[in-house]
């Protein structure tokens, strides 16, 4: 006889519709390049009039770069009505002067050669990301955790090597659903930045002393028998687990806009097959089957009603956006969308051609995205200012993108 499952129970627990308000943005990794993308759909629901209205921000790697330094001066952005008249001011120029700094060889080459750094290198819980953290000083100084606003909630994940899940870090509490959540205490912005962005190919993880005996709320039945959670938790990039920071958004919110600039999986004709590439390329088919499974989940959550919102990823062609009947949406499509698909995702320097064309491009997606699947939601006469007009042509933008898939080891 076949078991008789309770749905109703499980509705309840896994999307309580009745319960879900407010609007969470999700920001997903990808270095700079993420970052820039996010700061253009940043701009764009502003112009909607959304941004101004969202209870959540979820970011995850380079989405934490952009949400790190929003969360950072959202005390001081002015709205008139529902749009904000400063945040050009306070945002997109500052984090564009920052993604035009190589903070990567630093932290990775010269810091470690620098001899006034090798006793600290010598410490269990100091390595090459927190010199990572003194870049992200550069940004958004020396606020604690405890010192974000408390609405919008900005929440930075990471993943922590210890459980193995999503570990978040905001305002409110530091933790994850196995070790549970305890105070933020002294821990830093630019810590969690870092934490959210330590790429494990690259970066070490972000090594801190905790007092989990102040953790509460944890998952008794997770851990395996036997397991003792150490003072010591190993923090590395959030993408490991959610690249796209869905987790602090899915169970509780009505509307969730997820803005994308992780990587495309990329289909080859040819493949090496000696160890290192075998085992990368391995790695990419099981982090694209992992990421696929998410996305399919979460348009399938939209088309079921569970919540409402728009997805926008940076390997979208706008096209995929148009309405029957309707306008062409601005934005890329054809060789430049194909060059945008390999733009480097590390934390070299990009240049201010390559940078207004991936800000061109988010702020084109995500108004497409919402203009299609979300037109309730905004400003009836939002207008429609491109970034950057002048690099919305083909040519222009190919021009900008020439070189901006080639990794320099020494920075470009």
């Amino acid at each position: 006889m076949q078991a008789v499952v309770d749905t109703s129970t499980l509705e309840a627990r896994y999307r309580p519709r009745a319960q879900r308000d407010g609007i969470a943005l999700c920001l997903s990794g990808g270095g700079f390049r993420a970052a820039l993308f996010h700061a253009g759909g940043i701009r764009r629901l502003n112009e909607l009039g959304l941004l101004s209205q969202v209870r959540t921000v979820s970011s995850v790697s380079g989405g934490s770069i952009a949400a790190g330094l929003l969360a950072s001066v959202w005390p001081r952005l002015t709205a008139d009505g529902r749009i904000f008249t400063n945040l050009d001011e306070l945002f997109e120029r500052p984090l564009r002067v920052f993604c035009a700094r190589n903070i990567r060889n630093w932290p990775l080459l010269w810091g470690r050669l620098d001899p006034r750094n090798w006793p600290r290198l010598l410490s269990p819980t100091f390595s090459a990301t927190d010199l990572l953290v003194a870049e992200y000083q550069r940004l958004v100084g020396t606020l604690r955790l405890a010192d974000l606003p408390e609405s919008p909630r900005f929440v930075l994940c990471a993943a922590n090597l210890q459980t193995g899940v999503n570990f978040e870090l905001s305002a409110r509490s530091i933790g994850d659903y196995v070790l549970g959540h305890g105070p933020p205490g002294d821990f830093t912005l630019a810590e969690a930045i870092a934490a959210s962005s330590s790429f494990p190919f690259t970066f070490p993880p972000l090594v801190r002393n905790v007092d989990v005996n102040a953790f509460s709320g944890g998952d008794s039945h997770a851990p395996a028998t036997g397991f003792r959670p150490a003072s010591r938790i190993a923090l590395t990039d959030g993408g490991v687990y959610d690249n796209m920071g869905l987790e602090p958004a899915w169970k509780t919110h009505a509307v969730v806009l997820v803005s994308d600039g992780g990587t495309p999986f990329r289909i080859l004709a040819r493949v090496r097959t000696w160890l290192v590439p075998r085992l990368l390329r391995s790695f990419q088919v099981i982090a694209n089957q992992a990421l696929a499974v998410r996305k399919r989940w979460l348009i399938a959550a939209y088309l079921r009603g569970v919540y409402r919102g728009a997805y926008w990823g940076l390997g979208t062609d706008r096209d995929e956006y148009q309405a029957l009947g309707a306008a062409r949406p601005l934005g890329y499509s054809g060789p430049v969308l194909d060059r945008l698909r390999v733009v480097r995702t590390d934390l070299d320097r990009f240049l201010p051609g390559e940078q207004a064309v991936l800000i061109n491009h988010g702020w084109a997606l995500a108004g497409a995205a919402m203009t299609r699947w979300a037109a309730d939601l905004i400003a009836p006469s939002a207008p429609e200012r491109p970034p950057d007009p002048s690099l919305l042509d083909s040519d222009a933008a190919l021009a900008a993108l020439a070189e901006s898939d080639r990794f320099r080891l020494l920075g470009h």
